[in-house]
C-alpha cells in the first residue's frame, strides 16, 4: 500500500501541461526519490480521468486494456510503498458521486489521500482558454466567447472547469481539509519555475538538480494568428471535425506552420470586463480563504492584475490576416500566392483536411 497518493485535479490552463511535462521527463529521477508516477505516460493518466468522469466521446473509442486504465493505476498504486502522484485536469469537472468514487478507490490503495488543485487568476485564464478551444476547433469569436462566459450562458464546461471553489467542494468530500492542497500560480513577471516549486512543497519532494526549462515549443499564439485559425475553422464542415484533424492542427500545424507567422502580440481581457471578473474573483478569493486548505503561495494572486491597454483578436485586420495567411500558405508547400483573405482560407482549410 502507498504511503501517500496525490491526485492533481487541475483546474486547466494553471500551468498543468508544464508540471506534467517535468514530472514526466524526471520520472525515474523521481521514482528514485520515493515518488511514483503509475502508468506508461500522461495518455494513460487522461484515460483515466476520461474513465473516472465518464468521458463517453473518449470511452467509446476505448479498447479492453484502455478500459481498465484507471483500477490498473490503482492497482500499481497499492503495490507501491512511497508516495504517488496521477496528474490530469479532466478530473477537474467529474460529478460529485464519480469523485467520491476514485477518492473511495484510492483511499483503498494508500494510507492517505491528497488532492491537489493548481489555481491561475481569471484575467490570464480567459484569453488562454479561447485560444486552446479554438485550437480545438471552436469558432467563437472572442468578444462572444467572453460574453457568455460572463452571463453562464451556453459555457457552462468553462465553469466546470475553472470555479476553484467548487472544484475543492467535489475532490475535498470526505477528506481532511489538511490533505486538500491549493497551488497558486504566482502572477506575472515571477520565475518560471516558482509553480514547480511550490507543487514540489506540496508533495513534500526534493528537486534539487531537476532541469526544470520547457522541452515543449511555446506554440502560443498572438491575436492575429488566434484569430486566423478561428476563421479556418469557420470553414471546416462540421462533419469533418475529427479527432484525427484535432490531433494535426494542435500537433503539426500550430507549431510548423502557424506559430510565427505575424508578429507576436499577445492580446488582452478587455477592460470593460474586468470589473465582473475582479468581482467574482473576490468572491472566490473570500471563499477559499473561508476553508482550512492548505494554500501554497498567495490568494490574492487570484485576483486579476489591472486592465492593460492592448488589442484583441476581434481587432485583427483582414490585411493582418491576409498576410498571415499568405506565409502560412507558403510554408505548407502550396504553389498558389492568394490574393485574397478568402482565397488564402480556402487554401489553409483545403490543406488541413486533406492532410487529417
Amino acid at each position: 500500500m502507498a504511503r501517500r497518493v496525490f491526485l492533481h485535479v487541475g483546474t486547466a490552463k494553471s500551468g498543468t501541461t508544464y508540471l506534467q511535462d517535468l514530472w514526466w521527463r524526471h520520472r525515474d529521477e523521481l521514482r528514485e526519490r520515493g515518488l511514483l508516477l503509475p502508468g506508461t505516460g500522461r495518455r494513460e493518466h487522461f484515460t483515466a480521468a476520461a474513465l473516472v468522469k465518464g468521458m463517453t466521446a473518449h470511452v467509446e473509442r476505448l479498447d479492453e486494456h484502455e478500459l481498465a486504465t484507471w483500477p490498473r493505476l490503482v492497482d500499481e498504486t497499492g503495490s507501491w510503498a512511497g508516495d504517488v502522484l496521477l496528474s490530469n485536469e479532466h478530473f477537474a469537472d467529474s460529478p460529485p458521486d464519480a469523485a467520491a468514487a476514485a477518492l473511495a478507490d484510492l483511499a483503498a490503495a494508500a494510507d492517505e489521500v491528497h488532492v491537489v488543485i493548481t489555481a491561475r487568476d481569471l484575467g490570464r485564464v480567459l484569453p488562454s482558454a479561447w485560444q486552446q478551444r479554438v485550437k480545438m476547433g471552436a469558432r467563437q469569436p472572442y468578444r462572444r466567447f467572453l460574453a457568455t462566459v460572463r452571463r453562464g450562458e451556453d459555457d457552462q464546461k468553462f465553469w466546470r472547469y475553472q470555479d476553484v471553489t467548487a472544484i475543492a467542494d467535489r475532490w475535498s468530500a470526505g477528506l481532511p481539509s489538511d490533505r486538500v492542497h491549493l497551488a497558486v500560480v504566482p502572477p506575472s513577471g515571477a520565475p518560471r519555475d516558482e509553480l514547480w516549486s511550490r507543487t514540489a512543497a506540496v508533495l513534500g519532494l526534493d528537486v534539487t538538480g531537476l532541469d526544470t526549462e520547457s522541452r515543449r515549443p511555446n506554440d502560443s499564439l498572438g491575436l492575429v494568428e488566434a484569430e486566423l485559425l478561428r476563421r479556418v475553422n469557420e470553414r471546416v464542415p462540421r462533419p469533418r471535425r475529427s479527432p484525427a484533424l484535432t490531433r494535426h492542427v494542435k500537433g503539426t500545424f500550430v507549431p510548423e506552420a502557424l506559430a510565427g507567422s505575424a508578429e507576436r502580440e499577445s492580446f488582452v481581457l478587455p477592460a470593460r470586463h474586468h470589473a465582473w471578473v475582479l468581482e467574482r474573483s473576490q468572491a472566490t478569493v473570500a471563499e477559499l480563504g473561508a476553508r482550512a486548505y492548505d494554500v501554497v503561495g498567495d490568494l490574492v494572486d487570484l485576483l486579476p492584475a489591472d486592465p492593460r491597454a492592448g488589442r484583441t483578436p476581434d481587432d485583427a485586420t483582414d490585411a493582418e490576416l491576409l498576410a498571415a495567411a499568405t506565409t502560412v500558405v507558403a510554408r505548407l508547400g502550396v504553389a498558389t500566392v492568394p490574393a485574397t483573405l478568402d482565397e488564402a482560407l480556402d487554401l489553409v482549410t483545403a490543406d488541413l483536411l486533406r492532410r487529417s
